[in-house]
């Protein structure tokens, strides 16, 4: 179910209809919490709503590898845990985005809205669930608005996460939760193509 909804999401930011203001492709730095700081890349639609300067934006971002500071209380200090085997994190973000200039050449905007946050590992014996939280942008594009321009944005996500380890301990099986905290801001930059 979890790559289903992970395939629709990734269609519907990639399908561009004709109804839609631009077009993201960018590259993410994001420094969690609890989780430390990864790079990863993402796309996204803008969508107007009207000529107040709002736009609907849909957005997706991948990021793999975060480092493994918050599993020591689930695995021993010497096993380095993310060098065969990682954590992943898929947020995808519906929000509202207000642009101060949106036909100027110099386009800053601010931006809020929710986060589905899709969870894995590909290590044996660790179960994630989904989560869900909110973020806060500001950021700005530069360049023509009818072509292709440049943008950079800071964007506050928070959410919180679970980690449940099942093992075996002399015969009794043990479960292991530990909370990780994803807060944290990314920096964002790109390329919008508008139409």
């Amino acid at each position: 179910m979890k790559k289903l909804l992970c395939a629709a999401a990734i269609t519907l930011l990639t399908s561009a209809p004709s109804w839609a203001a631009g077009f993201e492709v960018f590259g993410s730095y994001w420094n969690t919490t609890d989780v430390d700081d990864t790079f990863g890349g993402g796309i996204g639609l803008a969508i107007p709503l009207g000529d107040i300067g709002l736009d609907l934006e849909l957005r997706g971002t991948y990021y793999q590898e975060l480092t493994d500071e918050p599993f020591g209380n689930l695995f021993e200090d010497d096993e380095e845990f993310f060098e065969d085997e990682s954590l992943e994190v898929l947020p995808v973000e519906a929000g509202l985005r207000y642009n101060f200039a949106e036909r100027g050449v110099f386009n800053p905007w601010i931006g809020a809205g929710v986060s589905y946050m899709f969870l894995d590992s590909t290590r044996e014996g660790i179960d994630l669930d989904d989560e869900t939280g909110f973020y806060v942008s500001l950021g700005s594009r530069f360049g023509d608005p009818d072509g292709a321009r440049f943008f950079a944005e800071a964007r506050y996500r928070s959410t919180e996460a679970t980690v449940r380890r099942e093992r075996d301990g002399d015969g009794v099986d043990l479960d292991e939760d530990v909370a990780i905290d994803l807060d944290g801001v990314a920096v964002n930059a790109g390329v919008l193509f508008s139409w």
